[in-house]
């Protein structure tokens, strides 16, 4: 009931009138410096940081977006796109919570301005399921299912990123991108918490080489990957 709550209350939120100026004027402000003046993640920070590796920063106007709770392809809901300007990307992005909430929801708007197809799209969440227990059998059934699923091509047995592909990946533009080290949660860039976790495998990252795992496995195989995911932390 609180979920429905809270997604009311931002839709209605971001369905308020707004000006035109005051959200080119927030984005000119938080975003611009790495995002650029017209979203194509092309600002002066993004050649300072990151120029031959990725990621860099993200191009609005392609419409692909990494964090989402929605499937892979789909546009990402507002709440996604709060969520990450309140968070921020671990080590990549810095967190907006010290913006206004009024700030915050004209970013979302000034950002999805630069993609047409926002203006038609009605993204809709991939449920989550409550949390089971992630118990030590969990563990185990998540340890096989890693194997299966070809996990450590890319992540290593351990997870610590260093799987016989990961010199190999590259990101949708053809720069090279790390596999995530599952040691260091805090780094997620999707969080860190089960829900997260869970969110991650059936949404993927698109415009990555990490996929969508929805529909190719069940709900107690996904959390037994999480429960196993979570295991790999660093102690």
């Amino acid at each position: 009931m609180r979920t429905v709550l809270v997604a009311l209350l931002l839709a209605s939120a971001l369905a308020a009138p707004v000006r035109a100026d005051d959200a080119d004027a927030v984005y000119r402000h938080a975003c611009a410096w790495c995002h650029g003046a017209t979203g194509r993640g092309d600002g002066p920070a993004a050649f300072s940081v990151s120029r031959y590796r990725a990621p860099r920063p993200r191009d609005f106007t392609r419409g692909r977006f990494e964090l989402r709770s929605t499937p892979s392809g789909a546009l990402p809901t507002d709440a996604d796109l709060l969520r990450t300007v309140e968070r921020g990307i671990p080590v990549h992005m810095p967190s907006f919570a010290g913006l206004t909430p009024a700030e915050r929801r004209l970013a979302v708007i000034a950002v999805k301005r630069f993609y047409p197809g926002f203006a038609t799209a009605t993204p809709t969440p991939i449920p989550i399921p409550p949390v089971p227990p992630l118990d030590d059998a969990a563990v185990a059934r998540g340890r096989a299912l890693w194997t299966d699923a070809g996990c450590p091509s890319c992540h290593g047995d351990r997870g610590r990123g260093d799987g016989p592909s990961a010199p190999t990946l590259r990101d949708e533009t053809g720069l090279p991108i790390d596999a995530a080290d599952l040691r260091f949660p805090a780094r997620f860039k999707n969080g860190a918490a089960p829900e997260d976790v869970y969110r991650t495998l059936v949404t993927g990252l698109d415009g990555t080489p990490m996929p969508s795992y929805a529909g190719a496995l069940e709900e107690r195989q996904l959390w037994d990957l999480v429960a196993w995911v979570r295991s790999l932390a660093r102690r």
